[in-house]
C-alpha cells in the first residue's frame, strides 16, 4: 500500500470517528472488501491496467454511493486513482486491518498512535495523503487560502521560539502531550483542518523538523489552488446549464469543487479542451483532427 493512501486513510478514519461514524465505516469497508473478494466482474474491473484509472474509480463510485458512507466512497476510490491496477484486493484487506485496529483503540479510549516509523519521503507521502483528504472536503477557496495563511503563520511563529520547538519536539514528550501543546496554541485562532494537519506532522515523527515540515503542507495548499480553477477553452460561449454540468463533471473527476474559467476560442474548432491542475481532457475537434493525420502518417 502507498504511504500516500496510508495518510488518506488516516484523515478518513480521524473524519469518521470525530462523527461517530468509525463502526459503520469499518463494517462498509469490510463489506467492500468482501465485494471485491468474491464478485469476478468486479474485482477483474478493478485490475484491469488496460482500462483509465479514473474509469475504473467512476465506476466503482457509481456503485457504492448511496449505498455506504461518502467518506468509505472516498477511501475505496482512492487507491484506484494512484496504485497500481492489481493492488486494489491487497490495499482493501490492508485499509480494513488499520480501520479495525483504529477502531479497536477508539472503542477502550485509548489516544491515537504514532504513525509507524519511516524516512523522510515516506512520511511527506503519508502528509500528502491526509492533506488531500483535507482539502478536498473544503466547498470554498477561501477556506483553503484561510488554512494556507494559518500553516505559514504557525511555521512562522515556531521557526522564532525555540521554547515551543523544544516543548513539542522533546525526546521525553509523548505524543498525546504534544498534540495537547498545539490545541492548546491554535484551539479556537485558527481553522480544524490546520490544528488536524500540524497535528498529522506530530504524528508521522516530523516533530524534529516542524518548521520545514509545515511549510511543506503550506505549498500543499497553495498547490491546492491551481486544483480548483478549470481553464475551459471553447469554441462557444456555454450557456449557464452546459456550465452546471462541465463543473459538476469535473467536480466528480477532481474530487473536489471547481471554478470555471472560460475562455472563447474559435480555433478549437469545435467541442472544449479543459485543465485542471495536471489534468488535461480535449475533446475539440481540431485535437480529433490532428490525431487523425498524426495516424495516416505513420508508416503503414
Amino acid at each position: 500500500m502507498l504511504e500516500l493512501v496510508r495518510g488518506y486513510a488516516a484523515a478518513v478514519f480521524d473524519e469518521a470517528e470525530a462523527a461517530g461514524r468509525l463502526e459503520g465505516a469499518v463494517a462498509a469497508l469490510d463489506a467492500v472488501r468482501g465485494a471485491v473478494v468474491s464478485s469476478e466482474r468486479l474485482r477483474g474491473a478493478l485490475t484491469d491496467g488496460s482500462i483509465p484509472a479514473s474509469d475504473r474509480a467512476a465506476v466503482l463510485t457509481d456503485l457504492l454511493e448511496g449505498k455506504v458512507p461518502s467518506e468509505v466512497v472516498a477511501l475505496v476510490t482512492f487507491p484506484v486513482l494512484y496504485e497500481r491496477a492489481g493492488e486494489s484486493p491487497k490495499t482493501y484487506e490492508l485499509l480494513l486491518e488499520l480501520a479495525e485496529s483504529r477502531k479497536a483503540q477508539a472503542a477502550v479510549g485509548e489516544p491515537i498512535e504514532p504513525e509507524p516509523p519511516i524516512g523522510r519521503a515516506g512520511a511527506m507521502e503519508r502528509l500528502r495523503g491526509f492533506a488531500e483528504r483535507t482539502f478536498e472536503r473544503l466547498d470554498d477557496q477561501s477556506a483553503v487560502d484561510a488554512i494556507e495563511d494559518e500553516l505559514f503563520r504557525f511555521a512562522r511563529i515556531a521557526e522564532q521560539h525555540h521554547g515551543l520547538r523544544a516543548a513539542i519536539a522533546g525526546p521525553l514528550t509523548a505524543l498525546e502531550a504534544r498534540l495537547e501543546i498545539v490545541d492548546d496554541l491554535l484551539a479556537g485562532k485558527v481553522r480544524p483542518e490546520t490544528i488536524a494537519l500540524i497535528g498529522y506532522v506530530l504524528r508521522t515523527g516530523r516533530a524534529r523538523d516542524l518548521v520545514g515540515t509545515v511549510d511543506y503542507l503550506v505549498n500543499l495548499a497553495a498547490a491546492e489552488r491551481g486544483r480548483r480553477v478549470a481553464d475551459v477553452r471553447a469554441a462557444v460561449e456555454l450557456g449557464e446549464d452546459e456550465r452546471t454540468r462541465l463543473a459538476a463533471a469535473l467536480g466528480r473527476l477532481v474530487r473536489r469543487t471547481v471554478e470555471l474559467r472560460i475562455v472563447v476560442d474559435p480555433s478549437v474548432i469545435g467541442g472544449i479542451r479543459v485543465s485542471v491542475g495536471d489534468t488535461v481532457i480535449d475533446g475539440t475537434i481540431r485535437h480529433r483532427l490532428e490525431q487523425l493525420r498524426d495516424s495516416l502518417l505513420l508508416p503503414s
